[in-house]
């Protein structure tokens, strides 16, 4: 409206007035309008490069306590594209952070219905040509009328046409406060908008599970032909997002097909909102709906705990127990098994009942150990943790004691103690009458550091603990411990089986003294861990302790005058060192070559998505079996060539500390520790499995076909 016209009218109108005082009122009100700057109802617009954005008002100026909008008006260049709130397989939402003044409020976005934009295999939600993204606005009360009031808007958005490209700009416009007045034209474009949101209405669902698809059926549809159903659910990872086709079922009502996503790792929630889009003679429409996934929750359980492992109860007691029989035989539980073997060598000429009390003490060790980890694993998953086999090994506090443990079990075995072992000195003192008690706690120790060892068999069994209830979970650990404590057990039955050893002689001397370098290697290795886990200052703790352990010792052995002061002050301080103070993790990927990439569940379907086979290594730094896989078979040239030959991305999932997603993806593949191989191909989401135990042709033939 052209101002000047606007005074000159009220000017004549107030000169047609009979009486002075009403002239004067009624130009003091006009003079009072034109004394606001002069405000627009939109910005200037904002060119990020591939889009032009604006900021629109439906308002000029507002009465404080009522409500307005202000919208983005977006208009992208040719064949380019925005997202949605739910982007689809990929892509980013359009975000706008509000600079606001005090006492305006601002809403949520109010989404128009999204298209379906299909790239090859990956389909994103989104728009094209010109959405406008509408927002409601709140005046607050107490603000001051005849104020103005500046709303800036800071946005981005990635648009994308053969490429993506991440654009963002800042906007902003005035509002006077005062008597209200519409700006017909950004109002009708913002009203336009809001009628195009969709909004719940009165369309209902019925949902059923049939084999792998969800079927949803439809009814009180507007009248007239419907076609072309398509669901946008407001949160991505519950279906596929793929091309969706409507049907009639038995009742004759609209039907759609739902793929649930296999890739994830969640239970379907009660019920799944989200946005139905359908033409009505050709004509577009939407509507907000609920799909009620209630019924499918129970099943959805049972389908998790399938996929998550393909055991039965049998086979997991079975293969826990021949695992746990094999885990004596692994490398991380050689320092203790040497420890076991020099006290049974001194136990040849005891008695029988010596011998069998002496085996089934550390068989107690053991059970009763496995007890515990099944207790605790159970209170922790009660408790929403993620932990798997081997958790407490992401603690740099537990390596940094047990590194310490073994590095004073070797000194011990060298003689350095002449009571004996660390063992046998602690129980002595603590329990002095029970001569055999250090039997409980030796046996006790092999199972803590027995767990960075994932024998043949144990993984698929633990990975069936992991996710059952709570007594299955005891159970199976259990039969672990059973089969970790069996030769023991065996030789508890017939103890004649140790009169076939050599008679006490010097050769246990030396045999004793050998067995410290086990201790000392083991100890090295956690110190390795250490350092992967919190790098060279974590390890600097534990090398100060041990060197104050080793004074400690030096004043006892030497009987030095001022022992009873400084031992004592120097064997505390080795304890508490390793407590002290935060342990801060360190990115391990550089340990992998530079042809790794860290592992996301988010870039797997990425991958997948672009057609491209993946490999991923779920590892860490504690895990034996992980160790040598990587050093003989991932690092072999002829495996890193066959990656580049095929164009497979390697993926490191590090475990090494402690790691929600990680420990969830290990369970979701029946998994309760490390390590885990999986390949997924360039046709497949569904990956391969492979065995623990690596060779160059055992990948080449997953990813060859």
């Amino acid at each position: 409206m052209n101002v000047y016209r606007f005074i000159s009218n009220v000017y004549n109108y107030a000169d047609n007035q009979k009486g002075e005082i009403m002239r004067i009122i009624i130009l003091s009100l006009v003079m009072m309008l034109i004394s606001f700057p002069a405000l627009a109802a939109q910005s200037p617009p904002v060119d990020t490069g591939r889009a032009t954005a604006t900021l629109i008002s439906s308002h000029d100026s507002i009465l404080p306590g009522q409500k307005f909008h202000i919208a983005l008006q977006t208009k992208l260049d040719r064949n380019w594209h925005t997202y949605w709130q739910n982007p689809g397989d990929s892509g980013e939402p359009v975000y706008i952070d509000w600079a606001l003044p005090i006492g305006i409020e601002a809403g949520v976005i109010n989404w128009p219905s999204p298209k379906v934009i299909q790239t090859g295999p990956i389909v994103n939600y989104g728009f094209e040509g010109s959405p406008i993204f509408p927002v409601q606005f709140s005046v607050g009360k107490d603000v001051e009328p005849g104020s103005i009031v500046t709303i800036t808007a800071n946005f981005s958005y990635l648009v994308c046409k053969d490429i993506c490209i991440p654009e963002n700009g800042s906007a902003s416009l005035s509002i006077a406060i005062g008597p209200s007045m519409e700006d017909m034209l950004q109002k009708t474009k913002i009203d336009f908008a809001l009628n195009k949101v969709p909004k719940k209405g009165d369309i209902e669902s019925a949902v059923e599970l049939t084999g792998e698809t969800i079927k949803v059926g439809f009814k009180n549809f507007s009248l007239g032909n419907i076609s072309e159903l398509y669901f946008f659910p407001y949160e991505n990872g519950f279906f596929k997002n793929i091309s969706r086709k409507s049907s009639r079922n038995n009742n004759d009502r609209l039907a759609l097909e739902l793929i649930p996503d296999p890739r994830r790792k969640e239970i379907f929630p009660s019920n799944v909102s989200g946005v139905l889009t359908y033409k009505v003679n050709g004509m577009p429409n939407s509507e907000v709906i609920d799909l009620d996934t209630s019924k499918l929750i129970s099943i959805d359980k049972k389908t998790l705990n399938k996929n998550s492992s393909n055991l039965s109860f049998m086979s997991a007691l079975f293969g826990a127990f021949i695992g746990g029989i094999i885990l004596n035989f692994m490398p991380c539980v050689f320092p203790i098994i040497s420890i076991k073997a020099f006290s049974i060598a001194k136990l040849v000429s005891e008695k029988k009942s010596a011998i069998k009390g002496d085996a089934l003490l550390y068989s107690a060790g053991i059970m009763t150990t496995f007890l515990l980890f099944a207790i605790v694993i159970i209170l922790l998953k009660l408790g929403g943790a993620e932990i798997g086999w081997g958790f407490h090994l992401q603690s740099p506090k537990v390596v940094s004691i047990l590194s310490i443990i073994l590095f004073l079990a070797g000194l011990s075995l060298l003689g350095v103690f002449e009571t004996g072992s660390v063992f046998q000195n602690f129980s002595s003192r603590v329990m002095e009458k029970y001569k055999m008690t250090n039997s409980f706690f030796t046996g006790a120790f092999a199972v803590v550091v027995a767990t960075p060892c994932t024998a043949p068999l144990m993984a698929g069994a633990l990975g069936y603990a992991f996710v059952s209830t709570g007594l299955i979970t005891i159970t199976i650990l259990l039969s672990l411990g059973a089969g970790f404590a069996s030769p023991f057990l065996l030789l508890a039955c017939f103890p004649n089986i140790i009169s076939k050893l050599p008679k006490p002689g010097v050769w246990m001397k030396y045999f004793k003294e050998a067995l410290s370098f086990p201790m000392f290697a083991a100890s090295i290795w956690l110190l390795w861990v250490l350092d992967q886990q919190v790098g060279p200052d974590g390890v600097a703790k534990v090398l100060v302790s041990f060197l104050f352990f080793v004074i400690a010792i030096w004043f006892v052995k030497n009987n030095i005058s001022a022992r009873k002061l400084l031992a004592p002050i120097f064997l505390i301080v080795a304890l508490m060192l390793p407590l002290y103070g935060d342990y801060n993790a360190e990115d391990n990927n550089t340990l992998y070559g530079s042809y790794a990439e860290e592992w996301s569940s988010e870039i797997v379907l990425d991958l997948n998505n672009e057609g491209k086979s993946v490999f991923v290594n779920f590892t860490a730094a504690w895990c034996v079996t992980c160790k040598y896989n990587e050093k003989v078979v991932l690092n072999d040239p002829r495996v890193k060539k066959l990656f580049i030959d095929t164009e497979t991305t390697f993926l490191i999932a590090d475990w090494t500390n402690k790691n929600s997603k990680i420990a969830k993806e290990l369970r979701a593949h029946g998994r309760a520790g490390v390590p885990l191989y999986l390949v997924y191909s360039d046709t497949s989401i569904t990956p391969v499995i492979l065995p623990q135990t690596l060779s160059y042709n055992v990948i080449k033939n997953a990813i060859v076909k």
